[in-house]
């Protein structure tokens, strides 16, 4: 897997916009699909989030670091933080929500774009692996957009 240089930002909301525009970006380098490049942004964006609002809980001294690997048809995305770290399991827990919340979905999103998660704790780094796969554009195809 190709693996891209590490970006990190400070943990706040504004911020996370940093992380979507370096995702987009190695999506287009990598020629990413771009239904697969949607879902990965929209999890990446849940997943940075959360880490801000509950990992953080607002804290400003934080940061989160995003590191993207890809080949032919994969895309794994990789982040790490110092902020509080999820319960075990958290993250494939199916939890029932209401379409009216205006919170409370983010794992479900996650779930529901992604095709792989692992997460980890470690030495005080959380780490949260995701995984999508998606159909490479045929050579012929990559040509003929150049």
């Amino acid at each position: 897997m190709t693996d891209q240089p590490a970006l990190e930002i400070p943990a706040r909301l504004e911020a996370v916009v940093q992380l979507a525009d370096y995702l987009r970006a190695r999506c287009a380098d990598a020629a990413v699909a771009a239904l697969a490049a949607i879902d990965l942004e929209l999890a990446l964006v849940e997943a940075a989030n959360n880490i801000v609002l509950h990992g953080y809980a607002g804290r400003s001294d934080g940061t989160i670091s995003l590191v993207v690997r890809h080949k032919a048809g994969v895309v794994e995305l990789e982040l790490r933080d110092f902020g509080v770290p999820m319960d075990d399991g958290q993250i494939m827990m199916c939890r029932p929500f209401s379409l009216d919340d205006e919170s409370g979905r983010g794992i479900q999103i996650i779930q529901s774009c992604i095709d792989i998660i692992d997460y980890h704790c470690a030495a005080g780094v959380n780490c949260l692996a995701m995984t999508k796969f998606f159909d490479p554009p045929a050579p012929t195809d990559i040509l003929a957009a150049g």
